[in-house]
Formats: C-alpha cells, structure tokens, sequence
C-alpha cells in the first residue's frame, strides 16, 4: 500500500506563520505537526512503507527535513506540484485532485491511503485499515460528525455505511458526517481513479476554483463502486485556521505525558525562577522563565526566553523572546521579540519585533 501527502499548499489561512514555513511545520506540544502526523501513521503501518509527498511551496525545506527525521522508518519519495501562478509573490495551486494525480506513476497498481498534513486524529488508523481488509469495498473515507457539515465535504451513507453520495461543502447537507482528511483507494479502484483524476485536471480553472478529489469520488459511487465510511469516535484535529490550531493545542496537552511533571529540575539549574506553570505546558529546551505565571494550556519551544509574562492559551515558537507579556489565546512566531504588552489573540509571525515602550532591551 502507497501512502500519499498532498503537502503543497501555502496555508494562507494560517499567515503569517505560514510565510516562512510550510502550515505542517507548527510546533504544538513539542513536536511538528507533519511528526504528530507521521508518529499515529508508524502506529498504523509497518517499516519499509513507501510515502509520496507531492511538494510544492517550500519544497527544499520539507524535503530535507522529512528525510532527516523520518527516513528511517518511511521509505520517502517527493513529487513536485508546479503551481498555476503567483498572487503578490504567494504561489497559488490546482487543488487536492491535481496534487493526488501526481502519484500516479507510483501507487495507480496498488492500494493507497492519502492522508491530509493539516489534519491529525487523536486515535490511529488501525481500524480504518482492518475495516478494509474486512469488508468488501473498493475503498474508505474517514468521517466523524460535526456541527458544522458546510464547511467540509460531506458524506451522506445508508445504515449498513455504504456511502450513497459526497459533496463538497453543501448550502444544506444532508448529513453532518464530514470528511475528515483520510482515504483509503483499493486496488479494485485506483486505475480508474487514476484516469478520472487525469481527466478532471484538463478541464479549465477559473476565479480561483480548484480540482478537488470530492467530484471524482462521486463520479465512482455512480459508477458503481463500493464506498463505506469508517467513523472515528474520537476528536480529529484540523489545524488549518488559527483558532483551531489553539484548540489542537489544548487537547495534545491534555495528553501529553511529561516526565517531569513539577519541573523540578528546570527549577534546580535555574530555567525557572520565581514562577508558577500551570499545567498542562510543555516546555522546550534551553528555555528561561523569569518572574512568570505560566499556563494552563501552553506549549514554548526551544531556546525561549520569558520575564515578567502571564500567559494562558498559547503556542510560543522557538528562539522567542517575550518581555512583561500578558497574553491569551495568542500564536507566537519562532524568533520573536515581543515586549510591554497587554493583549488577547496576539497572532504574529516568525522573527517579528514588538514593543509599547521606548526600551532597547535586545
């Protein structure tokens, strides 16, 4: 089985973090979230698994780091998506579709699974999987009910959850079972897959429409091929806008396991002087906390230094340096220098400089 990323997109939602790194390359809770995403992917397949990323806006920089950190279990390979054009130097492309297309060569004789770099379930594939390998079906989408079915594409199935039809983004759904980020394309299916995607990605774009993957599923329930859905009971993270990247926060803390709960030995070298953490944090390495109240609900990464700061609700990038900060609900940029601030919902970029006061402090 072939597993397939589409991991070209800008992420505008996500700007200005997504300026200097590609969307998956956030650090919550300690790790990336194309390595959160790769660790519930290694729970669920074995060594030697061949993954195509299709790349495309910073390209260089995912390519090496993937192979640095994730070549030992995966067996990586890299496709580029070329975009359609550039507005104001951002380049902008033909949708999931076109990107999926691109592993054709390698997985139109095989099973494959494509998995989204934007979303990570909080359970793994497993069950997915042994659905499949059960049932006699051509293939799996991944769904979990949701209150807001307009915003996704959405799947409307029969009791036995045999799919009967999917749209994208519907004015009036029919259902509240929203796709959520994972499919599974047999054998049975893929080369006609194949050959509907190539077809779709001939047909002309205009005002910024995109070649999705939702049409070309339907067009295969009608042809006769067998959908089911498999539902995942557990909450499935999306963090394609700010406010839900906070709320993936919240939940990754609320399971991570700290060695260190009490952080006495940050307390003992002196990382952390006169402060209190509230839990759940996660503290990076090399960090310096001076004179602060810090949590709940709050991941720092590396090498952060932070004085006199009261801060709930957070996600703090590495290198940041943060000065008589009180913040909630606030995204930090890697590099920032943020100082004399009272502010909710601060959402800044990597290697900003922020300051109310006259001080010359860095």
């Amino acid at each position: 089985m072939w597993l397939i990323c589409p991991i070209a997109g800008v992420g505008k939602r996500l700007q200005p973090f997504t300026y200097s790194k590609p969307k998956a390359f956030l650090k919550i809770a300690g790790k990336r979230l194309i390595d959160h995403i790769l660790i519930k992917l290694k729970n669920s397949f074995p060594k030697g698994t061949d993954v195509c990323f299709i790349v495309g806006y910073k390209k260089r920089q995912i390519t090496e780091y993937l192979k640095e950190t994730h070549s030992d279990y995966f067996n990586l390979h890299f496709v580029e998506q070329k975009p359609l054009g550039y507005e104001a130097d951002t380049p902008f492309f033909s949708g999931l579709g076109d990107a999926i297309l691109l592993a054709k060569e390698f997985a139109k004789n095989d099973d494959c699974f494509v998995f989204l770099s934007d979303r990570l379930p909080m359970e793994d594939y497993s069950q997915m999987l042994l659905m499949f390998h059960q049932d006699i079906c051509d293939g799996i989408i991944n769904v979990r009910q949701v209150d807001n079915p307009e915003y996704y594409g959405v799947i409307e199935s029969d009791e036995s959850g045999v799919v009967r039809s999917i749209v994208e983004k519907p004015k009036k759904a029919k259902s509240n079972y929203a796709v959520s980020g994972a499919y599974l394309f047999g054998l049975s299916i893929t080369p006609r897959l194949f050959e509907l995607l190539e077809e779709q990605s001939k047909i002309p774009l205009e005002n910024g429409q995109e070649h999705t993957i939702t049409p070309v599923i339907q067009h295969l329930i009608e042809e006769g091929f067998k959908f089911k859905i498999n539902e995942m009971k557990r909450e499935i993270l999306d963090f394609g806008r700010p406010e839900s990247l906070l709320a993936g926060n919240r939940l990754l803390l609320s399971e991570t396991k700290i060695q260190d709960p009490t952080y006495e030995k940050l307390i003992q070298s002196g990382n952390i002087i006169d402060s209190k953490i509230v839990p759940p944090v996660y503290l990076g390495k090399e960090i310096k906390i001076i004179d602060s109240v810090i949590g709940p609900n709050v991941s720092i990464g590396d090498k952060v230094v932070l004085k006199k700061c009261i801060l709930s609700d957070c996600v703090i990038g590495d290198g940041a340096n943060l000065k008589k900060i009180i913040s909630s609900e606030s995204i930090i940029g890697d590099y920032s220098i943020l100082e004399d601030l009272i502010k909710k919902s601060i959402t800044i970029g990597d290697s900003s400089y922020i300051t109310t006061s006259n001080m010359k402090s860095y």
